[in-house]
């Protein structure tokens, strides 16, 4: 019997009897814990690397609070009070405080998402804007070789307190997300991230759960540091998806310490591959983000094995993503790999003008298309995104395993229970595609 998270409560199934269950990636989990709002004010009393919040701020502060959006699992709703309530303590005004949804290049919230984002109560009360990497009011905060001038969002830039609420999870090019990637690509401008992105996601070292020497976010570090936020308030988690401490201090203090700790608690020694990988997409329900779980099974998977990715996903993913990947395997024609490698020398993305969430999940999937067979098991809708990236749609994992099971008159199976919060941690690296792009 396998067990996989969903928001829906746990899937379980039972595998063939001649399947061997070789490892399920996760670890045990503390019974006790404490509320979130309890975790975020003993945090403010202890901040790391940086004076507390109400020696920072004063009661003429104008301040700017930059969140996450919804393709991240963060408790914005539950962050936010406890931060507002010590911004008030000092006497700041509700007038002086704006909140920023930090989107980076993913499309923006609409009204009602906005509410379910920061809280119906926080949302009536506030301005609460969304970022626009486009926009034509992005400031100037200073140039960096190879890039030119680096924009920011105007609201969050002319504040004088900037705040961050993010979490800090696996993040399949960049190590862990959350900190100064809240900032980058969370509220800079497009040009600065398609470059930025496409100059760094082949390198070697730009894979999940790595920090030292990863380039990814050795780039995204230098950029945020030009929008000198003050403050960060990040969410770390367990390895079934629950937050487990939060961290509150100086952005890259606690990037690198939230780090250092999701290592221990999320990465999770492998020494052998598995024939068959099953992964749950947990977290991930928003469009082309339910990809992301691929890279950790990819890392554990023989060449030429089966990975069975399990979605909750009920709704078509994006026409635009999926357009898009007709028409570049139809300019790739028998050789994606030398067309990819092509573009990303020349930085240039894969989908023109597109969101970036939409490239870097075009690359994932590209990559391992060669390599694997994959299954998408979800939802009838899926069926059509499924065949357009080149794997295979199931309606249930029971059908998922009985439709595979011819392939394996025996096999070794790896289980991810939560595919957007553990990650393997594997003597050989991985790469995407056979070399990095020149720089």
């Amino acid at each position: 019997m396998i067990k996989l998270m969903q928001h829906a409560g746990d899937l379980a199934t039972e595998l063939p009897a001649h399947w061997k269950l070789c490892q399920t990636l996760f670890r045990a989990t503390s019974g006790v814990r404490t509320s979130i709002r309890e975790m975020v004010v003993a945090s403010l009393s202890d901040p790391v690397g940086t004076p507390t919040l109400e020696k920072i701020v004063t009661s003429s502060s104008k301040v700017a609070i930059l969140v996450d959006d919804l393709t991240r699992p963060t408790p914005i709703r539950e962050l936010l009070p406890p931060v507002l309530e010590a911004l008030h303590e000092k006497g700041v005004p509700r007038s002086n405080v704006d909140i920023v949804i930090g989107n980076g290049t993913h499309r923006l919230l609409t009204a009602q998402e906005v509410e379910t984002r920061v809280g119906e109560a926080v949302a009536r009360s506030y301005r609460v804007s969304n970022h626009d990497a486009r926009s034509e009011d992005l400031m100037v905060m200073g140039e960096i070789p190879g890039y030119g001038a680096i924009k920011f969002n105007k609201t969050v830039m002319q504040a004088n307190v900037k705040i961050a609420l993010g979490s800090i999870l696996p993040h399949v090019t960049n190590g862990f997300g959350g900190g100064p990637k809240n900032i980058m690509p969370g509220i800079c401008d497009y040009e600065t991230i398609k470059r930025h992105h496409m100059r760094n996601v082949l390198h070697p070292r730009s894979m999940l759960g790595v920090t030292e020497a990863n380039p990814f976010l050795a780039e995204v570090i230098q950029i945020a540091k030009l929008a000198k936020v003050d403050f960060a308030v990040q969410c770390l988690y367990d390895s079934v998806g629950k937050a487990c401490e939060v961290l509150s201090g100086d952005v890259f203090a606690v990037h690198k310490l939230g780090g250092e700790r999701s290592k221990k608690g999320l990465g999770i020694p492998v020494s052998e591959k598995t024939d068959i990988t099953i992964v749950s997409a947990y977290p991930y329900i928003e469009g082309p983000q339910i990809v992301k779980p691929l890279l950790p099974a990819a890392m554990i998977t023989k060449p030429g094995g089966t990975i069975l990715l399990v979605t909750e996903v009920a709704e078509q993913l994006p026409h635009t993503f999926l357009a898009n990947i007709r028409a570049f395997k139809e300019k790739a024609r028998d050789d994606v790999e030398h067309y990819v490698l092509e573009k990303l020398r020349k930085y240039e993305p894969l989908i023109e003008d597109g969101p970036m969430d939409f490239n870097m999940a075009l690359i994932l999937i590209l990559s391992v298309a060669q390599r694997f067979h994959v299954g998408i098991v979800g939802h009838q809708v899926l069926h059509t995104a499924a065949e357009m990236m080149g794997f295979d749609h199931f309606p249930d994992l029971e059908t998922a395993i009985n439709e595979v099971l011819p392939r394996y008159e025996k096999a070794d199976v790896s289980v991810i229970p939560c595919g957007g919060y553990i990650f393997p941690v594997t003597a050989e690296p991985f790469r995407l595609f056979g070399e990095k792009p020149a720089k």
